[in-house]
């Protein structure tokens, strides 16, 4: 391969990698490096179509490589962080990206990587000063922009939020990630449709875009308005550190048992009591099963149907498939088949929708499957007792303790996994 040859084809990749075509990219890089020829450019290159084929391992060798024969390779640290933030190693990420900071500290585009991690762990003043550094270096780095501007929105500044945003579109007004940025800003504001508008420019602009695809949804959902305030507690709890979720997690439990132990003792307050009980247990009901129940609506909409991904289009239907189960179970038994073992089906299928709902709801493929085998073996022992109860005609078998305690157990580990990532 002459000289003239091997440039076209490595500015072929690039443009490749540009347009976000790995597969093809990797094949001429492939074809470069089986020449002979192993510079640090290309193997850089390599590494970036590994990464976007999901190739963590061959990428990590690749940056491993460069950062071995050239340890003050800025960029190959840059890679190796990006791997680590996609694992949710966040820890090990900002330990990886400080070192490329260190070595190419005149970069806006690490700071505003750098910001970016650090949204991800909810640590917003942190994450605004890394922006407020990247923009430093380059006051229009548009990446640098849009983590000010979501640091600001989990500090709740958030005029200041959308003063960044709007100088970001001035700067750029295509950018997809910025009217994504945007449409989120409104969305905490519950300001749908017109949070609704902007995703649909970042998809138009990008159609591959989560972030954006992501809040289109929530979006769509929310322009019900009881969905709505409800997105808006969710977004509000979202911003929060793990611990604190888990405060909170644990703090409502604790008020719900000690209302129902008053409730319970106090004859009295009961008609005061009771209905905050079916307040708090309702809420924390509707946070596993509201959004999979949205989105079983959203399944007969043309639309909404095209911008679900298939983990939640599955999700929906099982949702949906528990609920028809559970209904249809008690209008078997009021219709006249007077079994109470119906009622327990019926009551153990309406709660098969918080596993079906949420099993998908990791971000990392690992957590999923494990969700996955907890969900298949809960819906296994319902299915065992509801054949006991329904063969014995009482409400409940010698086992029904068993999906009891494996539902409790599933919500406990899943939100220590979702909180986790």
């Amino acid at each position: 391969m002459n000289q003239y040859e091997f440039v076209r084809q490595i500015s072929h990749a690039d443009v490749l990698l540009s347009q976000g075509r790995f597969g093809h990219a990797e094949e001429i890089l492939e074809r470069l490096m089986a020449t002979g020829y192993e510079g640090t450019d290309i193997m850089k290159m390599m590494a970036i179509a590994k990464m976007g084929l999901k190739k963590y391992g061959p990428a990590e060798e690749l940056c491993r490589l460069i950062i071995t024969h050239h340890p003050n390779e800025a960029f190959a640290f840059y890679l190796l962080a990006t791997i680590r933030g996609t694992e949710r190693k966040f820890d090990e990420a900002l330990s990886t990206l400080n070192e490329a900071i260190k070595l190419d500290p005149a970069n806006a585009d690490y700071f505003a990587f750098k910001a970016n991690i650090l949204l991800q762990t909810k640590d917003y003043k942190e994450a605004l000063d890394s922006a407020d550094l990247g923009l430093s270096v380059d006051a229009e780095n548009i990446d640098a922009l849009n983590a000010r501007a979501s640091a600001l929105v989990g500090l709740n500044r958030k005029e200041e939020a959308f003063q960044t945003i709007n100088k970001s579109l001035a700067s750029d007004p295509d950018n997809a990630d910025t009217h994504a940025n945007m449409g989120w800003g409104l969305l905490h504001q519950g300001k749908s449709d017109m949070a609704l508008q902007h995703f649909k420019t970042a998809l138009k602009q990008e159609p591959m875009n989560e972030y954006a695809r992501g809040g289109m949804l929530e979006a769509m959902k929310a322009r019900f308005p009881v969905y709505r305030y409800f997105l808006m507690l969710m977004l509000w709890l979202g911003k929060m550190k793990g611990n604190n979720q888990w405060g909170f997690i644990i703090g409502g439990y604790i008020v719900y048992r000690v209302l129902v132990t008053l409730a319970e003792n106090y004859a009295g307050l009961q008609p005061f009591l009771i209905p905050l009980i079916v307040l708090i247990a309702l809420f924390f009901i509707s946070t596993w099963i509201f959004s999979p129940l949205m989105n079983l609506y959203l399944l007969t909409n043309p639309f909404g149907k095209l911008t679900l991904d298939e983990d939640q289009k599955q999700s929906a239907r099982l949702v949906g498939i528990s609920l028809l189960i559970s209904l249809t179970s008690i209008l078997v038994f009021w219709i006249g088949y007077r079994n109470d073992g119906l009622l327990s089906l019926s009551l153990f299928a309406f709660a098969m929708m918080i596993p079906v709902g949420s099993m998908n709801n990791p971000y990392l493929e690992e957590n999923k499957r494990k969700l996955r085998y907890w969900t298949l073996a809960i819906a296994m022992l319902i299915l065992i007792d509801s054949v006991l109860a329904i063969s014995s005609g009482t409400f409940l078998s010698s086992i029904s303790f068993l999906p009891v305690l494996a539902l409790i157990g599933y919500q406990w580990y899943t939100n220590y996994i979702l909180i986790r990532e």
